[in-house]
């Protein structure tokens, strides 16, 4: 690219793949590389939903869980569809706007630091505590609901997050280990908030 730098791969087909083809495998990188890395943020409200399914059985109250924990990563993976759809919108403009791509590393750097700074100043400012669980029967259409308020709960307050993981690059070693520092420290340190 002009600047001197490399645009990633992963916001392109590869030869002779479809659109489709590459948002999928960004959806899977995506959810195996976010759902992970996030998963400690959701063990608590997890652990608080399990608790307040206490007395209906045995199993009910693990099924449960198990299917509000799925519908959060869902809500994970979902959110990477967004991204994916702006990520090309630039990478495909970029080629034809040789100025723009020569501020794309300072921009990346700024989009980075700003979105930290987000994260971080979220500690202070939002409750960090999940949704509520509304009363009612523990059946799994309301396990369902909750695990995606809880899982969009999450990708709200991480947007941040989210952001300095796409403009540091989310497929840097660096980066990830960075991510997941900030995440193990925020999940330990906050989670009783």
């Amino acid at each position: 690219m002009p600047g001197g730098w490399t645009m990633a791969a992963l916001w392109l087909p590869m030869c002779g793949q479809s659109w489709l083809a590459a948002m999928a495998g960004f959806a899977r990188m995506w959810a195996l590389t976010m759902v992970p890395m996030m998963l400690p943020l959701a063990v608590a409200p997890l652990r608080r939903y399990r608790a307040t399914l206490d007395g209906t059985g045995r199993w009910r109250p693990f099924l449960l869980t198990v299917a509000a924990g799925l519908a959060w990563a869902a809500a994970w993976t979902a959110s990477g569809a967004p991204l994916y759809l702006v990520g090309t919108a630039v990478a495909q403009a970029l080629p034809g706007l040789p100025a723009l791509a020569r501020m794309m590393p300072v921009m990346a750097a700024a989009a980075g630091v700003a979105g930290a700074g987000w994260h971080v100043a979220s500690w202070c400012r939002r409750p960090l505590h999940a949704p509520r669980v509304e009363p009612g029967p523990p059946v799994c259409a309301a396990a369902l609901l909750h695990g995606v308020r809880l899982g969009g709960h999450c990708v709200r307050r991480c947007a941040g997050l989210s952001v300095a993981l796409l403009a540091a690059g989310i497929m840097e070693t660096g980066t990830m280990v960075c991510a997941i520092a900030v995440v193990a420290v925020e999940s330990v340190c906050l989670r009783d908030r």
